[in-house]
């Protein structure tokens, strides 16, 4: 009998040094950086990094005509009301700034929660029917040409007097391969890259184009920075500094770099 449950014992031992090892769980994405430093990095939403560019798509300028600052809220990302994490993306030009967008990765994907003109203090934001913040997309991690992006929203605008109106809202990206011209930027020709054409029923002062090069950001933003009016200026990307580094500076983004 003895020597029947040592047997037994040994089967048992046995059978669990041959069984697979328990599935680890998975600690998803890294959020050291924000919402997740893998889908970050791809977009170029750095904190602290300052995007130069140029209104003369053959010629750098000193300064820049526009310099785009992912800003630097400390440890913790920036809270809108109802506690929504966003990334502020400033828009600075001669160290003014113009405008800022609030942004999040969600699912990988990049999401405009609002824009905020503050020249006019006016801001748009963009909810769903129950009132929550749930922005419109811009790109996901596998966009590829050929494809348009669709987001139904409800459009909170606040004017100047604080006074609020929803409008129900259609968000539209359409996406193209970026053209040879598109891809040479002040700073290189870049491989390869997406052209995303932005349409807005009605509309918010959604910019009209972007060019958006994979683990670098965007190469060409044409927007009139104002909730209404004015020709969309396309600016060339010409320097991409990290505001601080050794080889960034400390010159505020928009005012150029030693």
């Amino acid at each position: 009998m003895r020597r029947m449950r040592l047997t037994l014992l040994a089967l048992a031992l046995a059978l669990v040094a041959c069984s697979p090892p328990a599935p680890t769980p998975d600690a998803g994405p890294d959020t050291s950086c924000g919402f997740d430093c893998a889908a970050q990095n791809k977009y170029g939403l750095i904190k602290n990094r300052c995007f130069e560019y140029s209104s003369d798509p053959l010629t750098k300028q000193d300064p820049p005509a526009l310099g785009v600052w992912v800003k630097d809220n400390g440890a913790n990302l920036f809270n809108l009301e109802g506690g929504v994490p966003v990334l502020q993306v400033e828009y600075r030009m001669t160290g003014q700034i113009r405008m800022i967008d609030d942004v999040a990765v969600i699912g990988g994907a990049l999401m405009l929660m609002r824009r905020e003109f503050v020249a006019t203090g006016q801001s748009i934001t963009y909810k769903d029917s129950a009132n929550k913040i749930v922005g419109v997309k811009w790109l996901a991690l596998d966009t590829a040409a050929g494809q348009t992006l669709t987001t139904q929203a409800s459009g909170f605008l606040v004017n100047q007097s604080g006074v609020g109106t929803t409008d129900d809202t259609t968000f539209k990206v359409t996406t193209f391969d970026a053209s040879a011209s598109e891809l040479q930027a002040l700073t290189q020709t870049y491989p390869a890259g997406l052209k995303l054409v932005f349409s807005e029923t009605p509309a918010h002062g959604n910019d009209t184009r972007r060019v958006f090069i994979p683990d670098v950001g965007f190469a060409v933003i044409a927007s009139n920075y104002a909730l209404t009016g004015g020709a969309p200026l396309p600016m060339t990307l010409q320097k991409v500094r990290d505001i601080g580094s050794a080889d960034g500076g400390t010159a505020d983004c928009s005012l150029g770099a030693p």
